[in-house]
């Protein structure tokens, strides 16, 4: 961070209650049955109170001049999504399944035409049709095969073509390789250079769709706001060309995501907004009269944490330590070192005490998949009692700040075996792992939800408990099961119960 923002001023990445309520279970905590559980899973410890207050902190400081877009890719938790409803936020899509998502959480359909956005540019014809049927009408766009099924799709469906509104997307650094200083690019596959884009807008214009404006990604984790600049600028170039050479005047300018949880919003904000001013007015542009944003990962970084236990440590060479814990890629997507920061507890007599990052102490952290992909972070400081040597090691556990933002929705599902995490919020954490019978109830319901989500499942509990017929069932009303803690667990009592018949009637016929 180079803007002069206060020391003191952090991003939402590690504001959860598990660091900042340390002391409401630490000394609560049994803790050896705690090791014992992570031994079992780890656990996913979920806050979406944190939500609302991200979005509001967000919109202070974006909303006066665009709207702010969810990404909902980032996280599909319909609390999230909910929440963010009951805001008037808008949304981000990359699939029609997302849109469907959002109108079964409550998103009227009223309102799909000026608050959703279909930023994936290079989508699939049916989704497209489906997302113009329900009223959606603005997409990001970046090559010409996309802008002729639109185009095609919207004249079967007879929708007037101006009311179609398409963003293109350029790229966020020169040409098209990964740019310097992103965590992760993406001009490998999406965008356009300048050129590219004057003749996508004739290629729009033609058609009778309208040219928005423009889009562009900076790079996923930018904790410099400079990385704007490279887009900013191309964006305020092509306003005005597009105005002198074309005749086409744009009205949009998109900042995509990319905003670091680690950040604080006002240092983005700081910078960003003014640059905006001062490149359009240098470039002879018209200022965008809607500025939009589509965070996902700052919006809900902190809605989650990982807690998994330190299994194994082994010493390099090169002096870095090699940490395997119970949780790791398999529990967290894809998303190595994106996004994420750790913190390190201790057990000594039963309670938890925080363990300090030693700068100079270097380590890798893996899962315990036979995998050397299996790493969440390389070279990232880690506590001097993880040492091979230290018996203290063996009861260390690991906090896993940023897992609200895309890990739930990549978690691979017993992948060597690995049973995934025990999902429930911090009330409930704070319950179980003091309570054996606290701790079973958590464990019926995170299963029951994991395991239901195969809808046959929770379809038959429907027909079973009520009057109605099985093609009648809507997902809706699975979704309501889902979330109502309640049912939830007596839809796990009865899939446990189906399992102990089941075997029961296979072994007598044996």
């Amino acid at each position: 961070m180079t803007e002069n923002t206060s020391a003191q001023q952090t991003g939402p990445l590690t504001k959860h209650p598990i660091t900042e309520h340390f002391t409401e279970w630490a000394h609560n905590v049994d803790g050896k049955r705690f090791l014992e559980q992570l031994t079992r899973h780890a656990y996913r410890v979920c806050n979406y109170d944190a939500v609302a207050e991200n979005y509001d902190a967000f919109h202070r400081h974006f909303g006066q001049r665009g709207t702010i877009h969810f990404a909902v890719k980032a996280s599909a938790e319909p609390d999230i999504l909910k929440t963010l409803i009951a805001r008037d936020a808008g949304f981000e899509i990359a699939t029609y399944s997302e849109l469907r998502l959002l109108i079964e959480c409550g998103l009227p359909k009223s309102k799909i035409g000026t608050k959703v956005n279909f930023g994936q540019t290079q989508k699939e014809r049916s989704d497209i049709r489906k997302a113009l049927r329900d009223g959606l009408r603005n997409f990001a766009t970046d090559n010409i095969h996309d802008i002729r099924i639109i185009t095609e799709v919207a004249g079967q469906l007879q929708i007037d073509k101006k009311e179609i509104r398409l963003q293109i997307r350029l790229f966020n650094a020169e040409g098209s390789s990964s740019g310097e200083g992103y965590s992760q690019s993406f001009n490998k596959r999406y965008g356009v250079d300048n050129e590219q884009a004057m003749q996508l807008a004739e290629s729009i214009r033609a058609t009778g769709m309208t040219v928005a404006g423009f889009t562009f990604h900076p790079g996923s984790g930018s904790e410099e706001a400079g990385l704007w600049d490279y887009g900013i600028r191309n964006a305020a170039i092509l306003t005005r060309r597009m105005k002198e050479e074309l005749g086409i005047s744009v009205t949009e300018l998109n900042l995509s995501g990319g905003f670091a949880p680690s950040e604080p919003i006002a240092y983005y904000s700081a910078h960003i907004l003014p640059l905006i001013d001062k490149i359009y007015s240098e470039e002879g542009a018209e200022l965008p009269a809607s500025i939009d944003t589509e965070p996902g990962r700052w919006l809900v970084a902190n809605a989650e944490v990982l807690i998994g236990k330190v299994s194994n440590i082994k010493i390099n060479r090169d002096g870095t330590r090699i940490v395997t814990m119970t949780t790791g890629v398999s529990e967290n997507g894809t998303l190595t070192d994106l996004g994420l920061d750790f913190d390190f507890f201790i057990l000594e007599n039963g309670k938890a005490r925080k363990l300090e990052k030693c700068s100079e102490i270097k380590g890798n952290l893996h899962g315990r998949a036979c995998a050397d992909f299996d790493v969440i972070a390389e070279n990232t400081p880690v506590p001097a009692e993880l040492h091979p040597d230290n018996p203290l090691a063996d009861d260390v556990f690991v906090v896993i700040h940023g897992a609200g933002a895309y890990s739930h929705y990549m978690e691979r599902n017993f992948w060597c075996g690995i049973t995934p995490p025990m999902k429930m919020n911090y009330e409930d954490f704070k319950k179980g792992i003091t309570s054996e019978v606290n701790y079973q109830r958590a464990l019926v319901n995170s299963y029951a939800e994991r395991s239901g989500l195969p809808l046959k499942n929770a379809m038959t509990f429907i027909t079973q408990t009520t009057d109605r017929k099985l093609g009648e069932i809507k997902g809706s009303e699975i979704a309501k099961i889902l979330e109502d803690p309640e049912l939830l667990n007596k839809l796990g009592l009865h899939m446990l119960s189906s399992v102990a018949e089941f075997v029961a009637q296979h072994t007598n016929k044996g």
